[in-house]
């Protein structure tokens, strides 16, 4: 008798079915596939292989995996797998499992998942069996290759080689006659996808934060003196270049207006703190005398302030160190005051080794100025976003503004399903550009890139009725209804048709 391998679901819809083939070989022409048969029922891609392996020279206490792929371009997805033991090895694998199972029932061990067929390879009883499989149903598997991967397996210090064999070459699925819901699905349900528009945008506050280290070249710079080998005014003309560039990004961008710039130095405890605070001031000072100078901040507030010892960073620089007597080092910062000579006892620790890390691989990076620049933007209209769009600036429009460009095509062209898209890739959190995005795809009928984009956002309200469109074309009814009765509820205009035209055609 042959053996039976099935993974039912349940399946009520007949769609479509395709041809049989006979005698296709595969591992080294050791195995047949006598039969093939693919169907589509109730949004599932049917596989039914007959497979004989009469010819299967395997020792006894060897296995092989057969795993059926189903792959097109960059898509690939495994079935589930068939495993042939010999007669010694599946003595081995049963005695394996009896043992698994025990520890599973009273030690509760985690023991590694067992194939889902297990076929022993007997010579005395029928080498032949009949594969079925139903998997979700995706676009790309229309024209797919079925392949039969083989794996031998790695026994008796054997590398266990892998053979792959094509069975099937683009799965064809031809169209059959369908119920009347099917058929008239896309001229009447399509047309129901609903698009959702953002609140609009205010005149928001951004910020755009920077550091310029004292001991660190810039990105790039292969000689010339670092900021802190500079004098005291060319580091405040390095200060004021710096800030001038991000500025200038800033100022280009369409309807923005700086609010605040804030620098703050920060420095080392080197020398006597009264000095270090009084030549902070005095650096305070002059930076701040030198930028209005040079009209960095026009109108907006400029605010210059200096830390002279950055105790804060040092602090968290040498707790993420590996410095020797770090422990102890920190323990000296913790619990000496500054004015107490702080500087003086970490001088003197452990012959000055942990202060002479410090000075080499901590003052450095503490060493910098900050700027935290603040600006509002006003939200842009259709025209002026399309400019930004065509210059190659897209990423400084504001989700709104994509829609408003999207907005100025015709519903469904190509520019708007195009602009939809990319305000999806461009902000990925958004569930109304991820909404919006799965609207389009359900349009063109790629129901899996309509739902990669809706999963994510489907307990949201504002996603239930595209979520029952899509049901709907993967033929699960009852699905599309719950959703479509929950978007209903919710006022969706859309919905309550959907579900009218449903009650019509029952």
């Amino acid at each position: 008798m042959k053996n039976l391998i099935r993974i039912p679901l349940t399946l009520t819809l007949l769609f479509a079915t395709c041809c049989l083939c006979l005698g296709q070989e595969f591992y080294r022409g050791e195995l047949f596939v006598t039969g093939q048969h693919f169907s589509l029922t109730n949004g599932h891609l049917n596989v039914e292989l007959s497979v004989d392996f009469e010819g299967l020279k395997m020792p006894s206490d060897e296995s092989l995996t057969v795993t059926p792929v189903l792959k097109n371009g960059e898509y690939e997805q495994e079935l589930p797998a068939v495993l042939i033991n010999g007669a010694e090895k599946q003595k081995v694998y049963q005695r394996t499992q009896a043992l698994a199972a025990g520890k599973r029932n009273n030690a509760k061990v985690r023991t590694s998942p067992i194939p889902v067929v297990v076929i022993r390879n007997d010579h005395a009883a029928s080498r032949a069996f009949t594969y079925k499989v139903s998997v979700p149903y995706e676009q790309w598997m229309e024209r797919a290759i079925l392949l039969l991967r083989s794996q031998e397996c790695a026994c008796h210090g054997k590398k266990g080689d892998i053979y792959e064999d094509k069975i099937a070459d683009g799965i064809r699925l031809p169209k059959m006659q369908v119920s009347r819901l099917d058929a008239d699905i896309d001229a009447d349900f399509l047309s129901l996808v609903n698009f959702i528009q953002p609140a609009p945008d205010k005149d928001t506050l951004h910020c755009i934060t920077g550091s310029i280290p004292y001991f660190k070249r810039k990105e790039g710079q292969k000689d010339g003196k670092q900021l802190g080998e500079l004098s005291e005014e060319k580091q405040n003309f390095e200060i004021y270049c710096r800030l001038r560039d991000v500025l200038h990004d800033v100022r280009q961008e369409m309807g923005t207006e700086l609010a605040k710039i804030s620098v703050t130095g920060y420095g080392v405890p080197v020398g006597n703190l009264k000095k270090n605070e009084t030549n902070a001031l005095i650096r305070v000072l002059k930076l701040k005398e030198y930028l209005p100078e040079n009209r960095l901040a026009g109108r907006a507030l400029l605010d210059v302030s200096w830390i002279s010892e950055d105790w804060d960073s040092i602090t968290s620089l040498v707790r993420k160190s590996d410095m020797l007597l770090k422990e102890a080092t920190l323990d000296l910062i913790n619990n000496i005051e500054i004015v107490k000579g702080r500087e003086r006892i970490l001088m003197s620790f452990a012959d000055g080794k942990p202060y002479k890390y410090l000075m080499e691989k901590i003052f450095p990076e503490v060493m910098r100025v900050d700027y935290r620049i603040e600006y509002t933007r006003k939200p842009l209209g259709a025209t002026e976003s399309l400019q930004l769009l065509r210059s190659g600036k897209q990423r400084a429009l504001h989700l709104n503004e994509f829609f408003a460009v999207a907005g100025s095509y015709p519903v469904g062209s190509t520019e708007y399903n195009d602009i939809l898209d990319l305000a999806a890739r461009l902000f990925p959190e958004s569930p109304e550009a991820n909404i919006n995005a799965a609207a389009v795809a359900l349009s063109k009928k790629e129901l899996s890139k309509a739902r990669g984009y809706l999963e994510p956002f489907a307990t949201l309200p504002i996603a239930y009725n595209n979520m029952g469109i899509l049901c709907l074309l993967e033929g699960n009814r009852d699905k599309a209804e719950v959703y479509l009765t929950m978007a209903a509820a919710a006022g969706v205009e859309q919905a309550i048709k959907a579900l009218e035209k449903l009650k019509i055609k029952d």
